[in-house]
């Protein structure tokens, strides 16, 4: 046999070996991993939540920042202050904040959530390639009552330019939740979403 063809046999002769050790080898198809996760039905608790605490709320870290308030949550038989934070804005969403409500004489708590954002709402939105200033440090005051929301500060474009226009307390609105104003940033534009009450 001349040494092409045992090289050839040697290498047919390898292939075969492997083929017959693995065709009893069996291959587990990968796990799915499933998480349920247990939806919690809200209880009701019958002393009113306190006013909304005092928060400073620490620089943003990018100019389209999405503040997203404190709340008071219940637990262990008592209220616990849930601190506020930023988060990034999100496109066509936006926050609905956590609250409570007075349902039959008990209250219960309604979980914050990101949701489609209305555009019927705010009219034609603004759209612009001028970046917005990171929203502005603000001390948010006390609530004149449990049932008022606060109402960010958020830059304003005005006449070619972006304006600060300041945060404040606003009457809770049966039905509505506050769509803050804010800056969502897609490319080289900028388009400002929020500023107004929408409904639940």
């Amino acid at each position: 046999m001349n040494r092409r063809h045992f090289h050839r046999y040697f290498v047919l002769t390898a292939v075969a070996a492997a083929t017959v050790s693995l065709a009893g080898c069996v291959v587990e198809p990968q796990h799915t991993r499933v998480e349920y996760r247990e939806v919690k039905v809200p209880t009701p608790v019958v002393q009113a939540p306190p006013a909304p605490l005092v928060e400073v709320v620490p620089p943003a870290p990018y100019p389209d920042s999405y503040w997203i308030p404190g709340h008071w949550k219940w637990e262990g038989n008592r209220y616990v202050w849930n601190n506020g934070h930023w988060e990034q804005s999100r496109q066509n969403m936006i926050f609905q904040h956590a609250y409570w409500a007075n349902e039959g004489g008990q209250w219960v708590f309604h979980q914050g959530r990101w949701v489609p954002l209305n555009n019927s709402y705010g009219g034609a939105p603004i759209v612009i390639n001028v970046a917005p200033p990171p929203p502005r440090v603000e001390i948010i005051t006390p609530a004149p009552s449990p049932d008022h929301v606060w109402i960010g500060g958020f830059w304003r474009w005005n006449n070619g330019r972006h304006e600060w226009v300041n945060g404040h307390w606003e009457a809770r609105r049966d039905g509505f939740f506050w769509a803050p104003g804010h800056w969502v940033r897609n490319g080289n534009a900028w388009t400002f979403s929020g500023g107004f009450w929408q409904h639940y």
